[in-house]
């Protein structure tokens, strides 16, 4: 086909092939002749991320993905939606890349933190009321990453290898309830294979979501997830970012013209994206925009913190209360001990991409309990171990050859073209990275980028001086160079990116005043980066100190977990344990000290061998910036921990599912050696883990009283929609009877679980929240997932509905026996 025989349709859509491919880092292209304006998407899961990556930019730190995933409570989670929505329209955000609504299969993912639980359905439910909270702003949805994207090694050329039936019950279920329920704006191809084919150039996948699911919204490659413009059109991809395109955009039009691809996939990608900026109020008539869908609700600044206060608190799931030592009394204590380098460094989210400067004030846990506590209590403080990793300079209180507080970031031309400066500022960081252009030279050219830093030590000891970057990396101190790192491989640049991977060496600083300086000279490229880190040896064990101060104290709170940058991107882990120094601080505390309760401050299922040594455990997740203020409500009872964990807790690794199993040398990840996951690992494999999916305690306590009563439709009503086998079954519920046995009011979630005769395995069916005084009774009723009596039958390649006798168990955790009842179909 040639360009003189498409029709006159074909040929007015070419017109907006330019808006399929983006036009820089964060942006996609106009198209004046359409009418539609450039929009800016933004990664966002925890927070408004700056567009230049740049730590002056600030915006509200949210709870973690596992964290809103540990409040199983949908109404909250669409609140905190709204709130990160605002914050987007009011900086002209038209999309965030989130949420990600990808599987946790193993607590060793180093994503694992953006993702709200192990299960599909809890996933779903939870993902489409952020999404619904978000969009209801004007602001769309992202929804990543289809599929399969739970493994951060080799991210972008491993290749997932699942089944069809593993892929549409488990994987594929959070992305079709999402459409189903909340019909995400946009959709995100992952980096990985499945099956042997780029997710950004799958045909059959992208078949799933446009042709079966009904999904009208853009379709978008992940950042440099495309590698053929042939491939991905022809397979549905509708947006290739970042910009300037490579492979879509005007290569797009040029294939339709060439007859490589079909008139109508154009026009169908640029429909979607001219949807999008309808719905997000980036499309003009005449001149005039046309309104969003409007905000649903506005915030004030007051009423964010308590947002964020509300669901951190709602997040934290009592492991542990032995002898009901939570909630302390401040009257009953003259001395408390905090301990733990957690408490005063917290952290509140993973490294990635999307890391956020918090806004505004941030009290520190340990700040807060002191200030929850008040005057009459003494609060002692010991970290009791030192951070396992090199921090920022600026963390360590490193400043500019002027004295100005940070560090002192340049841009020069290539070595061999001068040594003029063009681009200087003191900066608050000491890591920076550029999507394109380079402040001072532009984008796609040469140059060199050099950090100053002075540190003042004040004693001469023995330090860790990292550096790295996109280019070669040189780091100096004091005139001396002490290492040159080699610029990476092209194919792990944009891992180096998200990791900052620095290459680090010991060096022995004096006291006073030392000079670093890191520079790196760097090829034309897509993005630049530059790091450097620093950290000194400790020149004692901090550890006596914090058990000194456990040892005289009447009671103990210990705040231990991740620190930034230990659950990152691209980056997996080998171990679920804490840091050693961790583990061997809490056993020593505890044992001088038996009212000890340890606060976890990590964002995915950990080990806790010192867990029967204490007498309280609180997991607190990453749960954003209100973490400290919502801690000290909790401990001292203001608040009472009410969460539920999202993904099952194991005794040992030996015990996560697939524990050991790797990519083969093709780079393939066989998902069979681990099916099923999660708490249905557990249950196939007849073994206990340590806590279980669901599992949770509170200030009160709870009891079902049965017998469990179902309820089920007449499914033989002619044209009932939801009876089908693509729609499940609709109607079929369980009721209990909830106690409060305790003297305290509290929440407990109910949960139904179910199988289908002859299956192993009990699957999450629905779940229910019931808050009730302290003695009272209530009747829950738990409405069955209609999809989740669908199971897809390979052979037929169709969903079915197993006829037949099923067994329904409402619990209080996956490993709860519960109240069993029994329904056919």
């Amino acid at each position: 086909m040639t360009a003189n025989a498409v029709t006159a349709n074909a040929v007015a859509t070419l017109a907006g092939a330019e808006l399929t491919g983006g036009l820089n880092g964060w942006s996609t292209a106009a198209s004046p002749e359409l009418g539609v304006g450039e929009m800016v998407l933004l990664d966002g899961p925890l927070g408004i991320v700056s567009p230049a990556m740049d730590e002056r930019d600030k915006s509200l730190v949210m709870p973690s993905g596992t964290a809103l995933g540990a409040t199983w409570d949908p109404e909250l989670v669409g609140q905190v939606g709204e709130l990160i929505g605002q914050q987007a329209s009011e900086r002209g955000v038209s999309a965030i890349l989130g949420p990600n609504l990808n599987l946790p299969r193993s607590p060793l993912t180093g994503r694992g933190f953006e993702m709200f639980s192990e299960d599909p359905f809890l996933t779903g439910v939870l993902g489409a009321a952020w999404i619904d909270g978000v969009q209801s702003q004007g602001v769309g949805s992202c929804t990543k990453h289809v599929v399969a994207n739970d493994t951060e090694t080799e991210r972008r050329r491993m290749n997932s290898r699942v089944d069809q039936a593993t892929l549409r019950e488990t994987y594929l279920r959070p992305f079709e309830d999402a459409v189903r329920s909340a019909n995400p704006w946009m959709l995100m191809m992952a980096y990985n294979r499945v099956n042997g084919t780029h997710c950004s150039q799958h045909s059959e996948l992208i078949g799933v979501l446009k042709d079966e699911w009904q999904y009208d919204g853009v379709v978008v490659s992940d950042w440099y997830g495309v590698d053929s413009t042939l491939d991905a059109a022809n397979a549905g991809l509708d947006l290739e970012m970042p910009g300037p395109a490579r492979f879509l955009g005007q290569q797009f039009a040029e294939a339709v013209q060439d007859g490589k691809v079909p008139a109508e996939r154009l026009g169908d990608a640029v429909e979607r994206i001219t949807r999008l900026a309808d719905r997000t109020g980036r499309r003009t008539a005449a001149g005039i925009d046309v309104a969003g869908s409007g905000a649903a609700r506005l915030r004030t600044p007051q009423q964010q913190r308590e947002l964020l206060r509300q669901a951190a608190a709602a997040s934290f799931v009592l492991l542990e209360n032995r002898n009901s030592l939570l909630p302390l009394d401040p009257a009953g204590i003259k001395t408390l001990a905090v301990v733990g380098p957690n408490a005063s460094k917290p952290c509140f989210q993973g490294g990635t991409f999307a890391t956020v400067r918090p806004e505004g004030e941030v009290t520190t846990p340990l700040e807060a309990i002191r200030a929850a506590f008040g005057a009459g209590v003494e609060v002692l403080y010991e970290p009791g171990a030192a951070p396992s990793s090199a921090l920022p300079l600026t963390d360590l209180g490193s400043t500019a050859p002027d004295g100005t507080p940070g560090v002192l970031l340049e841009i020069l031309p290539p070595a061999g073209a001068g040594d003029e400066i063009l681009y200087s500022e003191v900066r608050e960081a000491s890591s920076f990275v550029w999507f394109g252009p380079v402040p001072g030279l532009g984008a796609g050219v040469p140059g060199r980028a050099r950090i100053t830093a002075r540190l003042s030590p004040q004693a001469p000891g023995r330090w860790t001086l990292g550096a790295g970057g996109t280019g070669t990396t040189s780091l100096t101190v004091d005139g001396v160079r002490l290492l040159e790192v080699s610029p990476p491989a092209p194919d792990d640049v944009m891992g180096v990116v998200a990791r900052a991977d620095t290459q680090q060496i010991a060096a022995d600083l004096a006291a006073g005043d030392v000079d670093l300086v890191i520079e790196m000279a760097f090829e034309p490229g897509r993005v630049q980066a530059i790091t450097a880190v620093a950290a000194p040896e400790q020149a004692a064990d901090p550890l006596a100190d914090a058990v000194a101060a456990a040892a005289r104290a009447d009671a103990v709170v210990v705040v231990v977990g991740d620190e930034q940058g230990s659950s990152r991107e691209s980056a997996d882990r080998t171990t679920a344990a804490l840091d050693p120094a961790v583990d061997r601080l809490v056993s020593a505390v505890a044992a001088v000290n038996p009212r000890t309760a340890v606060v976890v401050n990590a964002s995915r299922a950990v080990l806790l061998p010192w867990a029967e040594d204490v007498q309280a455990v609180l997991m607190a997740w990453f749960p954003g910036q209100e973490f400290g203020t919502a801690l000290a409500a909790v401990l001292t009872g203001q608040s009472a921990p009410s969460g539920r964990l999202p993904v099952s807790f194991p005794a040992r690794d030996e015990d996560i599912p697939g524990y050991g199993q790797g990519l083969d040398a093709d780079l393939t990840l066989d998902y069979a050696a681990s099916e099923p996951m999660g708490y249905r690992h557990f249950q196939a494999a007849g073994r206990e883990p340590r806590y279980a999916f669901g599992y949770g305690l509170g200030y009160t306590g709870f009891a079902l009283d049965g017998p469990a009563v179902p309820e089920v439709p007449a499914l033989d009503v002619p044209g009932r929609p939801a009876c089908s086998a693509e729609d499940g079954v609709g109607g079929v519920s369980v009721k209990v009877t909830v106690r409060n046995t305790g003297s305290s009011d509290g929440r407990d979630v109910v949960q139904l679980y179910g199988r289908a005769a002859g299956e192993a395995d009990f699957r999450l069916l629905g779940f229910t929240q019931v808050r009730l005084a302290a003695g009272a009774v209530a009747a829950a009723s738990l409405s069955a997932d209609p999809l989740g009596f669908r199971r897809w039958d390979a052979a037929a390649s169709a969903w079915t509905v197993p006829s037949g006798d099923w067994e329904l168990r409402a619990a209080r955790n996956a490993a709860d026996p519960g109240i069993l009842c029994r329904i056919t179909l």
